[in-house]
């Protein structure tokens, strides 16, 4: 169910969050009894679709509510990561190159090390979903969410608008955009990843206001920060692979050897995305939001 302009702030958040909810319960069986890392992936997009979701409406949310669904998923969102990680380490990064480089005993090796360890996390995440902290994650996040002051007796209004609040949040989110593209810089992929976070996180609130936008004007911000957080996704995934290789590989100068030929395959495309940078920074200051609140 859609939000509307005329629900509160309130009644909007619950619709999303319980949106939220679906999407990772719909996931679940898939994510505790098969190996498809599609299921792990929309695990987490569902929990970080709700950690934004509460960062969105912060100002509204009721006194201790982020306080009793944080602590639970932020585990939840570790072990999701966890296996995330070494999914695309190996499709991403390991498997290009050693399809490349079929012949290569040592690629074939590092591999079987990632796999393990991929295992390994596949089985931490099942066992996390079979214990009762994940079930009860769910019950709280649903009694709150059927409780006051979510659910309002008829005639209640409350300020501001639905229609205020979202344009001063959504500007909110640009504004902090801007500044991190401001102090973003090639040579240094934290600041890259800060401000990927920060196009991620208008990108998902530009998604919950959908509706409310004018026009297609959201339609064309969303794929523009879609293209934007996949080109500075790919970036981020190449600088931190290198540590993560290092990890699976250990001690075993065989195995380490392998991660200095996939730095090698990979480098070209480090240096051209690096390069790209600039033109990546020149279009984020370009960005502009509709306005929503017209009064």
């Amino acid at each position: 169910m859609a939000i509307d302009a005329l629900d509160s702030p309130l009644a909007a958040f619950r619709l999303i969050a319980l949106d939220c909810l679906s999407h990772l319960q719909l996931n679940h069986a898939g994510a505790a009894h098969s190996d498809d890392a599609e299921y792990v992936h929309q695990m987490r997009v569902a929990t970080r679709r709700l950690r934004a979701a509460m960062r969105m409406f912060g100002p509204v949310l009721p006194a201790g509510f982020a306080e009793q669904l944080v602590p639970p998923m932020r585990e939840l969102m570790a072990a999701l990561g966890r296996a995330r990680d070494l999914d695309v380490l190996m499709a991403e990064i390991v498997a290009p190159v050693a399809a490349a480089l079929p012949d290569e005993p040592r690629l074939t090796d590092l591999a079987s090390a990632i796999t393990n360890r991929l295992y390994d996390a596949r089985g931490a995440i099942r066992h996390t979903l079979r214990q009762p902290a994940y079930g009860q994650l769910l019950l709280t996040a649903a009694g709150l969410l059927q409780g006051a002051p979510f659910i309002e007796p008829p005639g209640a209004t409350e300020t501001p608008s639905l229609l205020q609040f979202a344009d001063r949040r959504l500007r909110r989110l640009l504004k902090k955009i801007l500044e991190l593209a401001a102090a973003a810089r090639p040579e240094s992929p934290p600041s890259l990843h800060e401000l990927r976070i920060g196009i991620k996180r208008l990108r998902y609130a530009i998604e919950f206001f959908g509706p409310m936008i004018p026009g297609k004007s959201g339609a064309t911000v969303i794929k523009r920060l879609a293209g934007l957080q996949e080109e500075l996704g790919q970036l981020n995934d190449l600088a931190s692979a290198g540590t993560l290789l290092m990890v699976c590989a250990g001690r075993d100068p065989h195995l380490r050897e392998a991660v200095t030929l996939i730095g090698g395959w990979h480098g070209p495309r480090h240096a051209a995305l690096l390069a790209d940078i600039p033109d990546k920074l020149k279009r984020i200051r370009g960005l502009d939001l509709p306005r929503l609140d017209q009064n």
